[in-house]
């Protein structure tokens, strides 16, 4: 006859010492670990950005690890303690149910918490893409998205209006937007919306340094590979039409540049 075991929770203080001796004696059956999420489940709890909620540890009537192991492991890497519901004695055949619902987008998330005004996907891509640069986007955690949105925000927001056209492939994506958004913080802001209107529409008009605007938009929509080194060349070409076309400089073929021409505020104090 089946043992009914009843389940409770208590909040625990866990210690990388506790979260270690859990790991290495009751996580015996869970799914193989992403290293990235320990990583940034580590950075949030080191910056104090860890927050108690009902999501936490959760073992079976057996002491199995059945819930909690990457919190657990960003604990020991951190080397912080924080303070977790963990619950006991959870049937094991829950483990079918535990994380199978839909998974929140940080879009998702960001809206919820009501704190970061309208956000989207283009917002969230862009602001990675700016912050990336010529490097590869960086991975952010919920709150350093929202901290650093609201830091970039008039810039990101700036580059997402101007360029939000979805007619023409490969013209409006966060590679080209995160190049606008950097060179909002030096370029003038009334060029680089007529260089967006160029780009979008195809038309030139009577500018002649224009011409560099088509020269990349047409770049644009026939390269649409998404590796990184293609996203790289994108990158450096939009900055180079951009460079050139601010600058009326006549441009015979459009390059690649190779260096970072527009840097952020905290990249240029770095290079002061």
């Amino acid at each position: 006859m089946a043992t009914t075991h009843t389940i409770y929770s208590e909040m625990i203080t866990v210690t990388p010492e506790l979260a270690l001796e859990w790991l290495e004696n009751a996580n015996t059956r869970n799914r193989p670990l992403s290293q990235n999420h320990i990583n940034k489940l580590a950075r949030d709890m080191k910056n104090g950005h860890w927050k108690l909620t009902h999501e936490g540890i959760a073992f079976d009537p057996s002491g199995v690890l059945l819930d909690g192991q990457h919190r657990l492991w960003a604990i020991v890497e951190s080397q912080t303690t924080q303070s977790m519901m963990v619950f006991f004695n959870i049937p094991k055949e829950s483990v079918l149910f535990i994380d199978s619902g839909r998974s929140r987008t940080v879009v998702d998330i960001l809206k919820l918490a009501n704190r970061d005004g309208h956000v989207s996907s283009h917002h969230t891509s862009t602001l990675r893409a700016m912050l990336g640069g010529f490097g590869t986007p960086p991975t952010l955690t919920v709150q350093e998205t929202s901290e650093l949105l609201a830091k970039h925000r008039p810039a990101v927001e700036f580059a997402v209006k101007h360029l939000s056209c979805g007619q023409v492939k490969g013209i409006c994506n966060a590679t080209t937007r995160a190049v606008i958004a950097r060179a909002w913080y030096s370029a003038d802001h009334d060029r680089l919306i007529q260089f967006c209107d160029i780009l979008t529409s195809g038309i030139v008009g009577h500018i002649p340094s224009a011409i560099v605007i088509v020269a990349l938009r047409q770049s644009l929509m026939m390269t649409q590979d998404g590796s990184a080194a293609a996203r790289r060349q994108r990158y450096g070409k939009t900055q180079r039409a951009l460079r050139a076309f601010l600058n009326d400089e006549p441009v015979g073929k459009l390059v690649c540049s190779t260096r970072e021409l527009y840097p952020l505020p905290d990249e240029k104090r770095k290079t002061a």
